[in-house]
């Protein structure tokens, strides 16, 4: 009997051991939640292209880097993170195996959503605890997990900025109908402006008049020198205006504009055959000088009108108003 007792120590021990086995095998882990990670855009600044060149998806796997995974479309790349392992999947996965050297294999589990290009997901599995250290070990791994979450989307949220929307080169010409100053004087021009967001714009108009040799000048009432001559009622009236500036881009359809140029409008009374005949200039309705413009366009589709207000220094006024085409968007 004294020989066969170490035998039966022997065997107890295995048995224990293969009892324990069993029971460590009859753990199994599971998925606890899947989910959309919207505001997390990882997958987005840092892109990982599959074999079509196209985008994957992101899916953060929280458990613990003894697990392994394998998807029908395959793993395109696998990064061990502190707390989670990043998967990045071809777009369209939709199941996906989870295994373990110790606890067995989850196969084929379907993802309630298939995984999209530039998302990010969120895998949470719940791993049996079987003694006081593995339960340590998982605390760990949970807190560093909130920690690492909570840092990395405020680090998106700081560095990636919205794309802002392109603004594409716009040019624009219009034929433009001008009218006023003390001389009432009608004029036709040009309107050309180019611009994305902001611009420049030139315009151009004149009457294409002149009023010649002049033997002198009159008031606004027509004396000269203090004198009434007598006058034929034949006038000549000349009209000259360019100014240049910036056109600034409002909304998709109105844009502002503004700028300096110089401007003159003149008139001229022809005096009587009594008189000697002739023009004279009639310095009340005469300016010349600075001048300046402030005015809108509005855009439809590839139509475009104008109105703007001009002025030869601060004392005459024009109105004008113009029509004409959009190139560009």
């Amino acid at each position: 009997m004294k020989n066969h007792h170490p035998s039966y120590i022997i065997f107890a021990i295995l048995g224990l051991l293969i009892a324990c086995t069993a029971t460590a095998r009859a753990q199994r882990f599971s998925v606890a939640s899947f989910k959309v990670l919207p505001n997390d855009v990882s997958a987005f600044i840092n892109p990982v292209r599959d074999l079509n060149d196209e985008d994957c998806g992101l899916i953060k796997v929280m458990a613990s880097g003894d697990f392994a995974f394998s998807t029908p479309l395959g793993i395109v790349k696998r990064e061990d993170k502190v707390g989670e392992i990043w998967l990045y999947v071809p777009r369209g996965t939709k199941k996906i195996t989870l295994k373990h050297p110790v606890w067995g294999v989850m196969r084929d589990y379907l993802l309630p959503t298939r995984v999209d290009s530039h998302m990010t997901y969120e895998l949470r599995v719940n791993e049996p605890v079987t003694n006081m250290a593995s339960t340590s070990v998982k605390v760990d791994t949970v807190v560093s997990t909130v920690r690492d979450t909570l840092v990395l989307t405020r680090v998106d949220t700081l560095v990636v900025a919205p794309k802002k929307k392109p603004v594409p080169l716009r040019f624009g010409a219009l034929t433009t109908a001008g009218y006023g100053g003390k001389a009432e004087n009608a004029s036709a021009g040009i309107l050309l402006f180019a611009m994305k967001r902001h611009g420049g714009f030139v315009h151009l108009s004149t009457n294409f008049g002149k009023i010649g040799t002049t033997r002198g000048e009159c008031d606004k009432d027509g004396r000269i020198g203090g004198n009434l001559p007598f006058y034929s009622g034949h006038t000549r009236r000349s009209a000259f205006m360019v100014n240049a500036g910036a056109i600034h881009r409002l909304s998709d359809h109105v844009a502002v504009f503004e700028g300096l140029g110089y401007g003159d409008s003149s008139l001229a009374w022809e005096l009587a055959p009594s008189e000697g005949g002739g023009y004279v200039k009639n310095k009340y309705f005469c300016k010349h000088g600075l001048s300046f413009e402030v005015g809108a366009v509005y855009r439809y589709r590839r139509l475009a009108v104008s109105a703007s207000v001009r002025s030869i220094k601060g004392a005459d006024w024009f109105g004008s108003i113009g029509v004409g085409i959009i190139l560009g968007k």
